[in-house]
């Protein structure tokens, strides 16, 4: 019984005028998003690859250079776009994809896409995601609403019900025949997704598009069983309607908006410059009590009882190498005081925001999302961390080829290409899935509880549909 009322729905959805209308504007405006986002992702792909080979290029043909002018110099690193930006940007248009990394100082991403935005694309982009989270739901709840209403006002409810199937089976045979014919719908946007990131990238990222998948299959599973729960409870479609769509507007923009306001106003982050004047004056009086420069009068009387010596003239290293280390440290010190205090104010903000998708399983799934495509702030954060790590690993190396290589004393010293082409160049290298299904546990949470939640629920309506065909 479930088979001929799902074949029944399935044949009458896509026998709909209105239906066909509706999918064709949603495969218009994924085509559009698709487009838009496969052409920004190439060419944002071919300008990072080709920035990146330059600033490394520049850094190898320096010639011959003291490397603490070579650290001061620096160089660039840039975050590559990934493969599945072109599906779910997040927040990669919001923050930096370049970072200086210099001596004794730890920079901010820069280079921000939304800056060379229109004031109307910084409110958001049209992306592929963006039409599953919000554009389907709103298909679904419009193809869906009428479902048992408009057969309870016709009075066709009863007599379907007396014919001998249980409302077990009516209500898994509509929510199984709309289900197919949606997908059919929607199945040539999601195979040309699938296509072009197999011929961008062959396998490499076929696990993280086959989750995204199924994540936003079970929440459009999701939204057409509350669906369903709504049309079989409300005693007209218009009522229907009207719920689901109030239900649509608020979790889809109402509460995203809130929780990203109550987080800001519970966690503020301090301003840009007051940020800086903070570190600026740790670096300038020390961490603890201890200055900058009682911890290289330290280090110079060690190093002096260590070899015996009254000078450091007299010393077989250069002093002057490990003052430039002890400066390193301390910085790095600082900055991983002040960076790290700005960033559990961030995640102070994004708990609010996890917290909130309890109530609206669209941000659960925007924040899972990102996850899985590489575009949260923890790729973000991931980005900036590794060229932090190479920046002072760089540094290392050439304060110990000062320290090492040149006289004590020296101010003339000067290395060759070999050393800039030893120190390598930053690669940037993805996170895992695994990393970022980690990371997701809480949202996967609320996506579970709503999951079971609807399933319970829609079972419960289910059985009392005799009593609400009444």
């Amino acid at each position: 019984m479930i088979g001929v009322v799902a074949r029944k729905e399935l044949r009458a959805t896509l026998r709909e005028g209105r239906v066909l209308a509706g999918a064709c504007v949603l495969l218009v405006l994924g085509a559009i998003a698709f487009t838009s986002g496969a052409v920004r992702y190439a060419a944002l792909s071919r300008e990072r690859a080709a920035a990146q080979a330059l600033v490394q290029e520049q850094w190898n043909a320096q010639g011959e250079k003291n490397p603490h002018s070579a650290a001061h110099y620096g160089l660039y690193a840039f975050r590559p776009a990934l493969p599945l930006s072109f599906f779910d940007p997040g927040v990669v248009p919001f923050e930096g994809v370049s970072i200086w990394l210099e001596a004794h100082k730890r920079n901010f991403a820069t280079g921000r896409p939304a800056d060379d935005m229109t004031d109307l694309a910084r409110f958001g982009e049209l992306s592929i995601a963006f039409v599953l989270q919000a554009l389907v739901p709103l298909a679904l709840i419009l193809i869906g609403y009428p479902a048992f209403s408009q057969e309870r006002e016709a009075g066709t409810l009863r007599q379907v019900l007396s014919s001998g199937i249980s409302p077990l089976q009516l209500f898994a045979g509509k929510f199984l025949g709309l289900s197919a014919a949606f997908s059919m719908l929607i199945a040539p946007l999601l195979l040309l997704c699938i296509v072009a990131l197999v011929v961008a990238t062959g396998t490499l990222w076929l696990r993280e598009a086959a989750v995204l998948l199924a994540v936003y299959a079970i929440y459009s599973a999701m939204i057409l069983a509350l669906t369903l729960i709504v049309s079989a409870r409300v005693a007209s479609s218009r009522n229907a309607l009207l719920i689901l769509l109030g239900f649509w507007a608020i979790t889809t923009f109402v509460l995203p908006r809130i929780a990203a306001d109550a987080g800001r106003l519970g966690s503020p982050t301090p301003a840009a410059a007051e940020l800086l004047r903070d570190i600026e004056a740790d670096l300038a009086t020390g961490l603890g009590g201890v200055s900058p420069a009682s911890l290289v009068a330290k280090r110079r009387e060690a190093l002096l009882k260590l070899y015996k010596v009254q000078r450091e003239e007299d010393l077989p290293v250069n002093f002057q190498g490990i003052v430039f280390g002890i400066q390193d440290d301390l910085g790095n010190a600082v900055y991983d005081k002040h960076f790290g205090s700005l960033e559990r104010a961030v995640d102070a903000q994004v708990d609010v925001y996890e917290a909130m998708s309890l109530l609206s399983p669209r941000m659960a799934v925007s924040l899972l999302s990102q996850e899985v495509s590489g575009t949260s702030l923890a790729n973000q954060r991931h980005f900036e961390r590794g060229a932090e790590t190479f920046r002072r690993r760089l540094m290392e190396r050439l304060n110990q080829d000062i320290t090492l290589n040149s006289r004590a004393g020296a101010t003339d010293y000067q290395a060759g290409p070999d050393l800039w082409r030893q120190t390598g160049g930053y690669v940037y290298a993805p996170e895992p899935l695994a990393a970022a299904l980690a990371r997701s546990g809480g949202v996967l949470t609320v996506l579970m509880l709503w999951a079971v939640g609807l399933a319970a629920l829609s079972v419960f309506t289910a059985r009392r549909l005799q009593a609400l065909a009444a």
